[in-house]
């Protein structure tokens, strides 16, 4: 009776839906992941694969297997995940994607191609992918490349977008559109551009090239070893620039600034 009872209850274990219903239950699988399972784990494997299985055009489940294999450095595979994120669904993604190029694989061309691609597909509205103005992002990459009159138009456009609430601009924003002049030799505007971010956000990487700037407008001594002193303060604290898994551009080390003060 046992064995009957169990081949008229098979229904229970069925793992064929309508489209509705199978769309329903893969988000519901996804949903379920955060805050519930480790990523990268087994565990958390097995429903993303469950959730593929039960709708094959659904982006998300592939965008989080490349999310977990990015942390571990698993270059290939994150790429071919994100990629199959954007083929089913660009304006969620595909930004994402330019994201990784640009912190993770500095990859800036590829970055500026994607992001280029996402603003087309949303025109008259300013993406953020990953919680980043995606000008922001490109002035970031034409700067990386030497470009520095092109970032310094994105880094404006970024500039003029936030403009409402300059208080919660990332200090290293400042910094960036700063770099831009002082890689061009116009130090008196790169010097605006740290002294505008130190009234924002004390933070050591623009104390640091606010005295690297002040070295070539040749101001005193004394002015800048203040301003490496505070740097180096700030740094111990740290107020300083840096992100998880990877260097940040221009990430100011101890090193850096004692050698510009061995330098003076």
């Amino acid at each position: 009776m046992l064995l009957g009872s169990c081949t008229t209850e098979h229904t229970l274990y069925k793992k064929e839906f309508d489209k509705v219903t199978s769309k329903k239950y893969a988000k519901q699988f996804i949903e379920g992941l955060h805050g519930s399972y480790y990523q990268g784990s087994p565990e958390e494997h097995f429903l993303i694969q469950e959730a593929i299985a039960l709708d094959p055009n659904f982006s998300d489940p592939h965008r989080e297997m490349g999310a977990s294999r990015v942390k571990r450095g698993i270059n290939t595979e994150t790429m071919k995940k994100y990629g199959k994120a954007v083929e089913l669904d660009p304006k969620s993604w595909q930004g994402y994607r330019g994201y990784l190029y640009l912190y993770f694989y500095r990859d800036y061309d590829n970055a500026i191609k994607d992001f280029n691609e996402l603003d087309a597909l949303t025109p008259n509205f300013v993406d953020y992918p990953q919680s980043e103005n995606i000008d922001f992002m490109r002035g970031i990459a034409y700067m990386m490349k030497n470009e520095y009159t092109t970032a310094q138009e994105y880094f404006k456009k970024f500039f003029d977008h936030e403009a409402k609430d300059i208080n919660y601009i990332e200090s290293r924003a400042f910094m960036y559109y700063g770099i831009t002049y002082f890689q061009t030799g116009d130090f008196q505007k790169a010097l605006e551009k740290f002294e505008l971010g130190i009234q924002m956000n004390k933070n050591a990487d623009l104390f640091y090239w606010k005295a690297k700037t002040l070295v070539k407008l040749k101001h005193s001594k004394t002015t800048i070893r203040e301003s490496l002193a505070t740097s180096k303060e700030l740094l111990a604290q740290g107020s300083n620039s840096r992100r998880p898994y990877v260097e940040e551009f221009y990430q100011t080390y101890i090193e850096d600034i004692e050698e510009l003060e061995a330098s003076l």
